[in-house]
């Protein structure tokens, strides 16, 4: 197939696990097939990263055999006969970016990469604070994102709570799953880890990481320095807000934007992720599951992992609870080993490179292999003709 991926920015494959797995999309989707693609706001990532950061992401994509085609999505349509059209996120399936490929690529099956449903982020946020204005803003962002689904041939999700959730909305949509990858850390299991270091990891610009390092250093650290008095939380993670950053200070580190995550993962002894809403499959914990460092999370950020609770991970929905898993981690050498290495291996048995490179190959494999009603066909095709007759014949007219 000849696809364009319509995205933001190019994928910035070492900051998030967002940006991996869309990297990782990319690559793995150019070794079967023509892939072009269109960033729409280069100036955006530039500003925010440096040129030299943004021609490294960009090369990285022309090294794999990518097409980049930044000059505008119209531009790029018109470059080739694409098959399929796949937009990062839903905010770039805008009505004008939608109308546009079906004008200029009738025939092309469209895509909607959801990384998270938006919207169901929103809507744990509400349950969390009972605030009206939380439920209204997650009922305005649910409109948009379902207008923009609505409109698509096939939606990828990461998880099969965010399938759930939306098929009840989109009872006859094809949704499929496309869970985050990641690569099994390099590490010895033996290396010596520092038994009282804590580690959470995020940005600091998405909420519910702020939430998260706030719930736990006003509730759930106190309750565990009164028990070990050494334990220390290092934060990594650049833009936290003030509220944060004036956390530094005695059991907390403030790390911002470490260059690699490697040190901090494999010196931790608990990585921990309690988190009280937001949604999809949660990169911080994959990626400490990778380097076999057991996790303290919540419900919230179990969510979409299928990962079992005292087997594979500890949860707990209260402070005390949370305080109660990390000092029995930190106390029981066995029970800390136990919990790593099952981890780790259900990691690498439903979330590894591997594993998920089968999944995109089976799922667009079968998106190849759908047919489309040829009413919808023609009738794309016939609006695309009727466009350029009247932008030929008669739309210049008025513009004179």
């Amino acid at each position: 197939m000849k696809i364009l991926i319509v995205s933001d920015s190019y994928p910035a494959f070492d900051r998030s696990s967002y940006e991996l797995r869309f990297s990782r999309l990319v690559q793995i989707l150019a070794q079967t097939h023509q892939v072009t693609l269109c960033p729409l706001d280069v100036p955006y990532m530039t500003q925010e990263l440096g040129e030299a950061a943004v021609e490294l992401y960009r090369q990285n994509l022309i090294d794999q055999g990518v097409k980049v085609a930044d000059t505008g999505l119209v531009p790029a349509l018109k470059s080739d006969s694409f098959d399929t059209v796949i937009f990062i996120l839903f905010v770039t399936a805008t009505p004008k970016n939608i109308a546009a490929v079906r004008h200029w690529a009738p025939a092309a099956r469209l895509v909607i990469d959801s990384v998270d449903v938006q919207f169901g982020r929103y809507q744990s946020k509400a349950r969390l604070t009972q605030d009206q204005r939380d439920f209204d803003h997650a009922e305005h962002v649910k409109q948009e994102e379902l207008a923009a689904y609505r409109e698509a041939d096939f939606i990828l999700v990461v998880s099969e709570p965010e399938r759930q959730l939306l098929i009840p909305e989109l009872p006859y949509k094809r949704i499929g799953i496309i869970p985050n990858i990641h690569p099994m850390g390099d590490f010895t299991p033996t290396e010596a880890r520092d038994g009282k270091s804590l580690l959470f990891v995020g940005w600091g610009a998405y909420g519910p990481n702020v939430d998260a390092v706030l719930y736990f250093a006003r509730e759930v650290l106190p309750l565990v320095l009164k028990v070990i008095p050494q334990v220390c939380l290092k934060v990594v993670g650049g833009d936290y807000p003030e509220e944060v950053v004036n956390l530094n200070g005695g059991a907390i580190e403030i790390l911002g934007r470490v260059p690699e995550m490697k040190p901090y993962l494999v010196k931790a002894y608990i990585s921990i992720a309690p988190l009280r809403y937001g949604s999809g499959v949660k990169g911080k914990i994959g990626e400490a599951l990778s380097f076999g460092l057991p996790v303290v999370t919540t419900s919230i950020g179990l969510e979409g992992f299928g990962l079992t609770p005292g087997k594979d991970v500890l949860i707990g929905n209260t402070p005390q609870d949370l305080a109660n898993h990390i000092i029995s981690l930190l106390r029981d050498p066995l029970l800390h080993s136990r919990i790593g290495s099952a981890g780790r291996q259900f990691l690498e048995k439903n979330f590894s490179e591997a594993v998920v490179k089968n999944l995109i190959i089976e799922q667009f494999s079968a998106l190849e292999a759908a047919s489309r009603p040829w009413p919808t066909l023609l009738w794309r095709r016939l609006k695309s003709f009727v466009r350029r007759q009247a932008e030929t014949h008669l739309l210049w007219r008025f513009r004179n």
